[in-house]
Protein backbone atom coordinates (compact mmCIF):
# COMPACT_ATOMS: atom_id res chain seq x y z
CA UNK A 1 0.00 0.00 0.00
CA UNK A 2 1.39 3.44 -0.93
CA UNK A 3 2.27 5.91 1.81
CA UNK A 4 -0.21 8.57 0.64
CA UNK A 5 -3.01 5.94 0.63
CA UNK A 6 -2.21 4.99 4.22
CA UNK A 7 -2.21 8.63 5.32
CA UNK A 8 -5.59 9.26 3.71
CA UNK A 9 -6.91 6.14 5.45
CA UNK A 10 -5.88 7.47 8.85
CA UNK A 11 -6.82 11.12 8.33
CA UNK A 12 -9.73 10.70 10.71
CA UNK A 13 -7.55 9.36 13.51
CA UNK A 14 -6.25 11.28 16.49
CA UNK A 15 -2.84 13.03 16.12
CA UNK A 16 -1.19 10.52 18.45
CA UNK A 17 -2.27 7.65 16.21
CA UNK A 18 -0.96 9.44 13.13
CA UNK A 19 2.39 10.04 14.84
CA UNK A 20 2.61 6.37 15.79
CA UNK A 21 1.78 5.36 12.22
CA UNK A 22 4.48 7.59 10.76
CA UNK A 23 7.03 6.28 13.27
CA UNK A 24 6.22 2.70 12.32
CA UNK A 25 6.46 3.57 8.62
CA UNK A 26 9.89 5.14 9.19
CA UNK A 27 11.10 2.03 11.00
CA UNK A 28 9.72 -0.14 8.21
CA UNK A 29 11.51 1.94 5.59
CA UNK A 30 14.77 1.71 7.54
CA UNK A 31 14.44 -2.06 7.75
CA UNK A 32 13.71 -2.15 4.01
CA UNK A 33 16.96 -0.31 3.34
CA UNK A 34 18.82 -2.84 5.50
CA UNK A 35 17.22 -5.70 3.59
CA UNK A 36 18.23 -4.07 0.31
CA UNK A 37 21.76 -3.83 1.63
CA UNK A 38 21.80 -7.51 2.47
CA UNK A 39 20.44 -8.37 -0.95
CA UNK A 40 23.12 -6.46 -2.88
CA UNK A 41 25.99 -5.70 -0.51
CA UNK A 42 27.72 -9.07 -0.71
CA UNK A 43 27.80 -9.10 -4.52
CA UNK A 44 30.79 -8.03 -6.64
CA UNK A 45 31.21 -4.35 -7.40
CA UNK A 46 29.87 -4.68 -10.96
CA UNK A 47 26.91 -6.83 -9.88
CA UNK A 48 25.99 -4.42 -7.12
CA UNK A 49 25.17 -1.63 -9.57
CA UNK A 50 22.17 -3.29 -11.32
CA UNK A 51 21.09 -4.86 -8.04
CA UNK A 52 20.87 -1.56 -6.19
CA UNK A 53 19.24 0.11 -9.19
CA UNK A 54 16.45 -2.45 -9.12
CA UNK A 55 15.98 -1.83 -5.41
CA UNK A 56 15.62 1.92 -5.98
CA UNK A 57 13.15 1.35 -8.83
CA UNK A 58 10.96 -0.86 -6.64
CA UNK A 59 10.96 1.73 -3.88
CA UNK A 60 9.98 4.53 -6.30
CA UNK A 61 7.09 2.42 -7.59
CA UNK A 62 5.79 1.53 -4.14
CA UNK A 63 6.84 4.37 -1.83
CA UNK A 64 8.03 7.25 -3.99
CA UNK A 65 11.25 8.98 -4.96
CA UNK A 66 11.78 10.61 -1.58
CA UNK A 67 12.01 7.19 0.09
CA UNK A 68 14.39 5.95 -2.62
CA UNK A 69 16.73 8.86 -1.89
CA UNK A 70 16.46 8.22 1.85
CA UNK A 71 17.34 4.58 1.23
CA UNK A 72 20.33 5.63 -0.85
CA UNK A 73 21.45 7.80 2.08
CA UNK A 74 21.16 4.87 4.47
CA UNK A 75 22.96 2.47 2.16
CA UNK A 76 25.77 4.96 1.54
CA UNK A 77 26.39 5.04 5.29
CA UNK A 78 27.10 1.30 5.43
CA UNK A 79 28.46 0.40 1.96
CA UNK A 80 31.57 2.26 0.71
CA UNK A 81 30.80 1.24 -2.88
CA UNK A 82 27.43 2.95 -2.69
CA UNK A 83 28.97 6.00 -1.06
CA UNK A 84 31.55 6.30 -3.86
CA UNK A 85 28.90 6.03 -6.58
CA UNK A 86 26.12 7.88 -4.75
CA UNK A 87 25.83 10.66 -7.36
CA UNK A 88 25.40 8.23 -10.31
CA UNK A 89 22.86 6.27 -8.25
CA UNK A 90 20.97 9.51 -7.64
CA UNK A 91 21.05 10.10 -11.40
CA UNK A 92 19.41 6.72 -11.92
CA UNK A 93 16.74 7.51 -9.34
CA UNK A 94 16.02 10.73 -11.23
CA UNK A 95 15.81 8.98 -14.61
CA UNK A 96 13.37 6.41 -13.26
CA UNK A 97 11.41 9.18 -11.52
CA UNK A 98 10.95 10.95 -14.86
CA UNK A 99 9.47 7.84 -16.44
CA UNK A 100 7.37 7.09 -13.36
CA UNK A 101 5.71 10.53 -13.08
CA UNK A 102 5.92 11.42 -16.81
CA UNK A 103 6.17 15.15 -16.09
CA UNK A 104 9.41 17.06 -15.51
CA UNK A 105 7.98 19.65 -13.13
CA UNK A 106 6.11 17.02 -11.10
CA UNK A 107 9.18 14.78 -11.01
CA UNK A 108 11.27 17.69 -9.74
CA UNK A 109 8.95 18.10 -6.75
CA UNK A 110 9.90 14.59 -5.60
CA UNK A 111 13.69 15.06 -5.85
CA UNK A 112 15.97 16.41 -3.11
CA UNK A 113 19.24 18.35 -3.05
CA UNK A 114 21.18 15.36 -1.68
CA UNK A 115 24.10 13.74 -3.54
CA UNK A 116 24.97 16.93 -5.41
CA UNK A 117 21.40 17.09 -6.77
CA UNK A 118 21.90 13.99 -8.91
CA UNK A 119 18.18 13.21 -8.87
CA UNK A 120 17.39 16.48 -10.64
CA UNK A 121 20.03 15.75 -13.26
CA UNK A 122 18.57 12.32 -13.85
CA UNK A 123 15.05 13.67 -14.35
CA UNK A 124 16.25 15.71 -17.34
CA UNK A 125 18.15 12.72 -18.72
CA UNK A 126 14.96 10.69 -18.49
CA UNK A 127 12.91 13.42 -20.15
CA UNK A 128 15.21 13.66 -23.14
CA UNK A 129 15.52 9.92 -23.61
CA UNK A 130 11.82 9.80 -24.52
CA UNK A 131 12.49 11.62 -27.83
CA UNK A 132 13.50 9.58 -30.86
CA UNK A 133 14.41 12.76 -32.74
CA UNK A 134 15.29 15.66 -30.47
CA UNK A 135 14.80 19.20 -31.77
CA UNK A 136 15.97 22.51 -30.22
CA UNK A 137 12.34 23.44 -29.59
CA UNK A 138 12.05 20.44 -27.24
CA UNK A 139 14.60 21.94 -24.84
CA UNK A 140 14.04 25.69 -25.13
CA UNK A 141 11.24 25.86 -22.54
CA UNK A 142 11.46 22.57 -20.64
CA UNK A 143 12.77 24.35 -17.50
CA UNK A 144 10.18 27.11 -17.60
CA UNK A 145 7.44 25.19 -15.82
CA UNK A 146 5.96 26.27 -12.50
CA UNK A 147 8.37 25.62 -9.64
CA UNK A 148 8.15 25.90 -5.85
CA UNK A 149 8.05 29.70 -5.38
CA UNK A 150 10.30 29.48 -2.31
CA UNK A 151 13.02 27.67 -4.27
CA UNK A 152 12.23 28.68 -7.83
CA UNK A 153 15.63 30.20 -8.65
CA UNK A 154 17.57 27.24 -7.27
CA UNK A 155 15.29 24.68 -8.92
CA UNK A 156 15.55 26.52 -12.24
CA UNK A 157 19.33 26.28 -11.98
CA UNK A 158 19.15 22.54 -11.24
CA UNK A 159 16.80 22.01 -14.17
CA UNK A 160 18.97 23.84 -16.70
CA UNK A 161 22.17 22.26 -15.38
CA UNK A 162 20.54 18.83 -15.53
CA UNK A 163 19.51 19.58 -19.10
CA UNK A 164 23.21 19.87 -20.02
CA UNK A 165 23.82 16.43 -18.52
CA UNK A 166 20.83 14.99 -20.35
CA UNK A 167 21.79 16.46 -23.72
CA UNK A 168 25.29 15.02 -23.46
CA UNK A 169 23.94 11.55 -22.75
CA UNK A 170 21.26 11.85 -25.44
CA UNK A 171 23.90 12.59 -28.09
CA UNK A 172 26.10 9.71 -26.89
CA UNK A 173 28.58 12.12 -25.33
CA UNK A 174 29.15 14.20 -28.45
CA UNK A 175 29.67 17.33 -26.39
CA UNK A 176 29.97 19.64 -29.40
CA UNK A 177 26.44 18.76 -30.51
CA UNK A 178 25.11 18.98 -26.96
CA UNK A 179 26.54 22.48 -26.59
CA UNK A 180 24.73 23.69 -29.71
CA UNK A 181 21.41 22.55 -28.19
CA UNK A 182 22.17 24.56 -25.06
CA UNK A 183 22.30 27.57 -27.40
CA UNK A 184 18.54 27.11 -27.92
CA UNK A 185 17.84 28.28 -24.35
CA UNK A 186 16.33 31.76 -24.07
CA UNK A 187 18.96 33.60 -21.98
CA UNK A 188 22.75 33.76 -21.86
CA UNK A 189 22.61 32.79 -18.17
CA UNK A 190 20.65 29.62 -18.92
CA UNK A 191 23.02 28.78 -21.75
CA UNK A 192 26.07 29.09 -19.46
CA UNK A 193 24.47 26.83 -16.85
CA UNK A 194 23.60 24.28 -19.53
CA UNK A 195 27.15 24.38 -20.94
CA UNK A 196 28.50 23.59 -17.47
CA UNK A 197 26.21 20.56 -17.28
CA UNK A 198 27.55 19.34 -20.64
CA UNK A 199 31.18 19.64 -19.55
CA UNK A 200 30.43 18.05 -16.18
CA UNK A 201 28.77 15.03 -17.80
CA UNK A 202 31.69 14.72 -20.22
CA UNK A 203 34.09 14.48 -17.28
CA UNK A 204 31.89 12.09 -15.31
CA UNK A 205 31.70 9.85 -18.37
CA UNK A 206 35.46 9.71 -18.76
CA UNK A 207 36.24 9.25 -15.08
CA UNK A 208 33.25 7.30 -13.79
CA UNK A 209 32.80 3.58 -14.27
CA UNK A 210 29.03 3.38 -14.43
CA UNK A 211 28.54 6.30 -16.82
CA UNK A 212 31.34 5.19 -19.13
CA UNK A 213 29.81 1.74 -19.50
CA UNK A 214 26.87 3.27 -21.35
CA UNK A 215 28.83 5.60 -23.61
CA UNK A 216 29.07 4.82 -27.33
CA UNK A 217 31.01 7.98 -28.14
CA UNK A 218 34.54 8.81 -27.03
CA UNK A 219 34.64 11.28 -24.16
CA UNK A 220 36.50 14.48 -24.86
CA UNK A 221 39.38 14.41 -22.39
CA UNK A 222 43.09 13.92 -23.04
CA UNK A 223 45.43 12.64 -20.28
CA UNK A 224 48.31 14.22 -22.21
CA UNK A 225 46.65 17.64 -22.46
CA UNK A 226 44.90 18.29 -19.17
CA UNK A 227 43.15 21.45 -20.37
CA UNK A 228 41.44 19.67 -23.27
CA UNK A 229 38.67 20.18 -24.48
CA UNK A 230 38.72 23.78 -23.20
CA UNK A 231 41.56 24.47 -25.61
CA UNK A 232 39.51 23.55 -28.69
CA UNK A 233 35.89 24.50 -28.04
CA UNK A 234 34.50 27.78 -29.35
CA UNK A 235 35.35 30.81 -27.25
CA UNK A 236 31.75 31.24 -26.05
CA UNK A 237 31.97 27.83 -24.32
CA UNK A 238 35.37 28.25 -22.66
CA UNK A 239 34.18 29.99 -19.49
CA UNK A 240 31.92 27.06 -18.62
CA UNK A 241 34.59 24.56 -19.65
CA UNK A 242 37.29 25.96 -17.37
CA UNK A 243 34.74 26.20 -14.56
CA UNK A 244 34.51 22.38 -14.71
CA UNK A 245 37.99 21.37 -15.86
CA UNK A 246 39.64 20.77 -12.49
CA UNK A 247 37.29 17.80 -12.08
CA UNK A 248 39.20 16.25 -14.97
CA UNK A 249 42.67 17.50 -14.04
CA UNK A 250 42.64 16.18 -10.48
CA UNK A 251 41.74 12.53 -11.19
CA UNK A 252 44.18 12.46 -14.11
CA UNK A 253 47.00 13.67 -11.82
CA UNK A 254 46.04 11.34 -8.96
CA UNK A 255 44.80 14.38 -7.01
CA UNK A 256 48.16 16.13 -7.04
CA UNK A 257 46.81 19.56 -6.08
CA UNK A 258 50.03 21.57 -6.63
CA UNK A 259 50.35 20.13 -10.13
CA UNK A 260 46.67 20.73 -10.84
CA UNK A 261 47.04 24.39 -9.87
CA UNK A 262 50.02 24.64 -12.24
CA UNK A 263 47.81 23.33 -15.05
CA UNK A 264 45.28 26.07 -14.29
CA UNK A 265 48.11 28.58 -14.59
CA UNK A 266 48.42 27.55 -18.26
CA UNK A 267 44.86 28.66 -19.07
CA UNK A 268 44.29 31.89 -21.04
CA UNK A 269 45.06 34.80 -18.66
CA UNK A 270 41.46 35.90 -18.39
CA UNK A 271 40.34 32.35 -17.48
CA UNK A 272 42.93 31.42 -14.85
CA UNK A 273 40.66 32.78 -12.11
CA UNK A 274 37.82 30.61 -13.44
CA UNK A 275 40.03 27.52 -13.33
CA UNK A 276 40.98 28.36 -9.72
CA UNK A 277 37.30 28.64 -8.82
CA UNK A 278 36.90 25.17 -10.27
CA UNK A 279 39.81 24.00 -8.12
CA UNK A 280 38.09 25.49 -5.10
CA UNK A 281 34.93 23.53 -5.78
CA UNK A 282 36.89 20.29 -6.04
CA UNK A 283 39.08 21.10 -3.05
CA UNK A 284 35.88 21.46 -1.05
CA UNK A 285 34.59 18.16 -2.39
CA UNK A 286 37.90 16.37 -1.78
CA UNK A 287 37.89 17.66 1.81
CA UNK A 288 34.22 16.66 2.26
CA UNK A 289 33.55 20.39 2.80
CA UNK A 290 35.75 20.41 5.92
CA UNK A 291 36.84 24.08 6.21
CA UNK A 292 40.32 23.45 7.61
CA UNK A 293 41.19 20.81 5.02
CA UNK A 294 39.76 22.95 2.22
CA UNK A 295 41.85 25.92 3.35
CA UNK A 296 45.04 23.81 3.29
CA UNK A 297 44.36 22.71 -0.29
CA UNK A 298 43.55 26.19 -1.60
CA UNK A 299 46.78 27.57 -0.14
CA UNK A 300 48.72 25.27 -2.51
CA UNK A 301 47.84 27.50 -5.47
CA UNK A 302 49.45 30.59 -6.94
CA UNK A 303 49.23 33.40 -4.42
CA UNK A 304 47.49 35.96 -6.62
CA UNK A 305 44.65 33.53 -7.43
CA UNK A 306 44.19 31.71 -4.10
CA UNK A 307 41.23 33.96 -3.29
CA UNK A 308 39.39 32.55 -6.31
CA UNK A 309 39.93 29.05 -4.94
CA UNK A 310 38.29 30.11 -1.68
CA UNK A 311 35.43 31.66 -3.65
CA UNK A 312 34.75 28.44 -5.53
CA UNK A 313 35.07 26.37 -2.37
CA UNK A 314 32.60 28.57 -0.47
CA UNK A 315 30.02 28.18 -3.23
CA UNK A 316 30.48 24.41 -3.23
CA UNK A 317 30.08 24.11 0.53
CA UNK A 318 26.78 26.01 0.31
CA UNK A 319 25.59 24.10 -2.76
CA UNK A 320 26.30 20.62 -1.39
CA UNK A 321 24.51 21.24 1.90
CA UNK A 322 21.97 23.82 0.64
CA UNK A 323 23.13 25.90 3.62
CA UNK A 324 24.87 29.32 3.37
CA UNK A 325 26.48 28.83 6.78
CA UNK A 326 28.72 26.11 5.33
CA UNK A 327 30.39 28.61 3.01
CA UNK A 328 30.56 31.29 5.69
CA UNK A 329 32.36 28.84 8.00
CA UNK A 330 35.13 28.50 5.40
CA UNK A 331 35.41 32.25 4.87
CA UNK A 332 35.79 32.80 8.61
CA UNK A 333 39.06 30.84 8.63
CA UNK A 334 40.32 32.06 5.24
CA UNK A 335 43.58 34.02 5.44
CA UNK A 336 43.07 37.78 5.51
CA UNK A 337 44.01 38.58 1.89
CA UNK A 338 41.56 35.96 0.62
CA UNK A 339 38.52 36.67 2.80
CA UNK A 340 37.03 39.25 0.43
CA UNK A 341 37.08 36.82 -2.51
CA UNK A 342 35.66 34.08 -0.30
CA UNK A 343 32.75 36.22 0.85
CA UNK A 344 32.22 37.35 -2.75
CA UNK A 345 31.60 33.67 -3.52
CA UNK A 346 29.03 33.54 -0.73
CA UNK A 347 27.36 36.70 -2.06
CA UNK A 348 27.23 35.35 -5.62
CA UNK A 349 25.54 32.18 -4.41
CA UNK A 350 22.98 34.11 -2.37
CA UNK A 351 22.18 36.44 -5.27
CA UNK A 352 21.87 33.63 -7.77
CA UNK A 353 19.87 31.15 -5.72
CA UNK A 354 17.82 33.06 -3.17
CA UNK A 355 15.25 35.38 -4.71
CA UNK A 356 14.04 36.46 -1.26
CA UNK A 357 16.08 39.46 -0.08
CA UNK A 358 15.19 38.65 3.54
CA UNK A 359 16.87 35.26 3.24
CA UNK A 360 19.97 36.89 1.81
CA UNK A 361 20.09 39.41 4.67
CA UNK A 362 19.51 36.70 7.26
CA UNK A 363 22.49 34.73 5.97
CA UNK A 364 24.69 37.83 5.80
CA UNK A 365 24.08 38.62 9.47
CA UNK A 366 26.30 35.63 10.29
CA UNK A 367 29.21 37.08 8.31
CA UNK A 368 32.09 38.87 10.03
CA UNK A 369 31.12 42.51 10.45
CA UNK A 370 33.96 43.84 8.31
CA UNK A 371 32.75 41.79 5.33
CA UNK A 372 28.99 42.15 5.63
CA UNK A 373 29.03 44.89 3.01
CA UNK A 374 30.45 42.38 0.50
CA UNK A 375 27.82 39.81 1.42
CA UNK A 376 25.09 42.40 1.00
CA UNK A 377 26.56 43.79 -2.23
CA UNK A 378 24.30 44.92 -5.01
CA UNK A 379 23.01 41.98 -7.06
CA UNK A 380 24.77 41.43 -10.33
CA UNK A 381 22.83 42.31 -13.43
CA UNK A 382 20.87 39.29 -14.60
CA UNK A 383 21.33 38.37 -18.22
Amino acid sequence: MRLHTLIRFFQGCRPGIILLLLTLLFLYAYELAGAAGEECRTQSYQDKIPCYKQVFERIIQTQGTEQALDTLQQLASVDPDVRRESHPYAHHIGRFTASHYRDVTLAFTHCKDTFASGCYHGVLEGYLSAFTQLEPSHVSSVCSGKMDPQRSVFLKFLCVHGLGHGLTMYFHHDLFKALTFCDALPTARDQEICYAGVFMENIVTFIGRDHAAHSTHAAYLDPHNLLYPCTVVDRRYQQACYLMQSSAILPLTNYDFPRAFRECDKAPPDLIATCYQSMGRDASGFALTNPEKTRTLCLMGRQDYIGQCFSGAAKDAIYVHADPQRGIALCRIADGPYKADCYTGVRDFLVDFYADQKKQDQACRMVEEAYQSICRGMPRARR
